[in-house]
């Protein structure tokens, strides 16, 4: 795992700039520097040194030194693929999968990427064409952000932080406010600024004479389904995920595994201690107040497995520690569960250097209330509609704080198609009251058009595919998966996540849904899958998640701190909210209502903007 940076063209990083760009990324790579710069191109990468720790520095290129590459990532298959390039006459330096990319690329050209197992961000200088392609692995698990500037000149880096080091003028995209409010994130291939935008997933582009052609490469089949029993089903998705996990133990430095003690985490450390010879090192988190404490379970999960378990209770300073991930964030980010993630990650980070986890299951496998939840609640849509007024007038009064019960209550109201009821489900705050508070200027509609408009594509077979694609479009590259990034690297941590192979997603997705939902248990199978791996009694519980207690923060902790920075003369400037709006709000919330869906993202824009918009 690293960071890589660099561009090409008229105005491509010099030597000083480049060094800037790899100082800015740090913590993404602390183990080694690696630069290549020849006329109108620069590559540089910063290393955190797990595979071929001795011979396999970055960049790397081939034998006529023509083509030089650096990238960001695992790639577990990458054996296989140097024995068949050695048999067709290509000779290696090193002993890594870094080399190996180069050569596939060599051989293959653009092809190569369909070969690939693993999570990458690649870039590649072919100076026969003088042509960079940058390619980002199917899922979106590694970033690449880029500048594609007037002049044709190309700009790029793991993090946005690094592409503004190359002296990238920036200037905040005014959708991006919206997005945030709505999703918590600005999702690809947009970013907040007007100037840098991200490569999607499973996408590649090639630049060649200061022109961007991007491409995708790669998209789940959501629209055929496998005609399998369900025994025979069980049994291969077991194989799938076993071998996933198995793929992502190859480490020259300390691997671990987090562990929540819920399904997902318990399959891949199951597997995890099939696998490895002697005692997995697994490790969790806990807060004081047991509404966000899995660590008994956690607990119980590896003591019935046998692993050196690590776990520790934690009494976070909350204003520190947004501190702490304002240098951190310099995308606006608004899922608190940054937080535990990014806490994880630092208490992992001093036993291991490598960490399995279970992100992904819930989207590969129909895991979210909300894929039961919301086919039926559109069938009642008539009913609800009448029922709408009563709850708002019970959800406004403060009659009800029950979080879960509130949810329930937002959706009691009438959506003309699922799609829209979707979108309402996964927004933090709906539409009339986001209009209401933000600006003028500011509030758009563009991002929520274009979520509907995706989710209505053909080519998804029922209810549950539709919604689950619109996930792997949406929610998990654009939120998960940045957060599990983020919080990890930040830490110099690798996080691997096996139930987002893609040989188990291409498989997943053509399940029968009725594996992944049935009757009112979702992630059917792999539950099935967890219940053969350890006894049924340590895991079949209410779903919980990884979250800390924010309302609680926001009326304790943080009040003040949230209170200056909404209500001050530089927040009221922007014209990014109400200012009435935003004091009603803070005043509902400091009374007993929870609004932090609403305070949350706009403490962590007010944030943002401070540490990277201002200056």
């Amino acid at each position: 795992m690293c960071g890589i940076a660099g561009g090409v063209g008229n105005r491509a990083p010099k030597s000083d700039e480049l060094s800037r760009q790899l100082d800015s990324i740090h913590h993404r790579g602390p183990d080694e520097t690696g630069r290549f710069l020849s006329d109108g191109i620069a590559l540089g990468i910063r290393r955190l040194a797990i595979i071929d720790v001795g011979t396999g520095q970055q960049p790397v290129s081939n034998e006529s030194q023509t083509i030089h590459l650096v990238f960001n990532g695992e790639i577990y298959n990458f054996k296989s693929l140097r024995d068949d390039l050695s048999s067709k006459g290509h000779h290696f330096r090193s002993n890594g999968d870094s080399e190996v990319l180069v050569h596939l690329y060599e051989e293959y050209g653009i092809e190569f990427i369909q070969k690939l197992s693993g999570m990458f961000a690649i870039a590649i200088w072919d100076s026969r064409d003088r042509s960079l392609t940058v390619i980002r692995d199917r899922m979106g698990k590694k970033p690449l952000w880029y500048a594609h500037q007037s002049d044709g000149t190309f700009i790029f880096g793991s993090e946005v932080k690094a592409i503004k080091a190359a002296g990238v003028s920036t200037t905040l995209r005014k959708e991006a406010i919206s997005e945030v409010m709505q999703f918590g994130y600005v999702n690809a291939p947009r970013s907040a600024y007007n100037e840098i935008n991200q490569l999607p997933p499973a996408s590649y582009g090639i630049w060649r004479e200061g022109k961007l052609g991007i491409k995708k490469y790669w998209s789940p089949d959501f629209e055929t389904v496998n005609e399998i029993s369900y025994e025979d089903a069980l049994t291969e998705t077991k194989k799938l995920i076993r071998d996933a996990v198995e793929r992502r133990l190859i480490s020259e430095r300390p691997i671990g595994s987090f562990l929540s003690g819920g399904f997902d985490s318990t399959v891949v450390t199951a597997y995890m201690t099939q696998l490895v010879p002697g005692k997995v090192k697994t490790f969790s988190i806990g807060f004081d107040d047991p509404r966000y404490d899995e660590s008994a379970y956690a607990r119980a999960v590896a003591k019935h497995l046998g692993t050196e378990h690590i776990e520790e209770k934690l009494t976070p300073d909350p204003a520190l520690l947004l501190q702490q991930l304002s240098s951190t964030l310099d995308q606006p980010f608004a899922d608190s569960s940054i937080i535990p993630t990014f806490m994880l990650s630092k208490f992992a980070r001093q036993e291991v250097v490598v960490a399995l986890g279970g992100d992904g299951g819930d989207e590969v496998f129909g895991g979210y209330d909300r894929y039961l939840a919301a086919p039926v609640m559109q069938q009642w849509n008539s009913l609800l509609k009448v029922a709408a007024p009563l709850s708002a007038g019970l959800t406004s009064a403060g009659v009800i704080n029950n979080r879960k019960i509130k949810r329930i209550l937002s959706q009691v109201q009438s959506h003309p198609t699922l799609a829209a009821r979707y979108l309402s489900i996964l927004s933090l705050g709906q539409a009339p009251e986001l209009k209401q508070l933000i600006g003028h200027d500011f509030h758009s509609m563009a991002a929520s058009a274009e979520f509907i408009s995706h989710f209505g594509l053909a080519g998804a077979r029922d209810d549950l595919s539709r919604m689950i694609r619109s996930d792997f479009q949406w929610y998990l590259p654009g939120d998960l998966l940045v957060k599990a990034d983020l919080a990890t690297m930040a830490n110099s941590l690798e996080v691997r996540a096996p139930l987002l192979d893609h040989d188990v997603v291409e498989w997943a997705t053509r399940l029968p849904s009725e594996y992944k939902i049935k009757g009112r248990e979702t992630k059917h199978i792999l539950k099935d899958i967890a219940r053969s791996l350890v006894p049924s009694e340590l895991i079949d519980r209410p779903k919980m998640g990884f979250a800390i207690p924010r309302a609680d923060w926001l009326r304790t902790g943080l009040r003040t701190m949230t209170y200056d920075l909404l209500t001050d003369t530089t927040a009221q400037g922007r014209g990014w909210f109400i200012p009435s709006e935003v004091e009603k709000i803070l005043a509902d919330h400091k009374s007993g209502q929870d609004r932090d869906s609403l305070i949350w993202p706009m403490l962590m824009l007010e944030l943002w903007a401070r540490t990277w918009l201002d200056n």
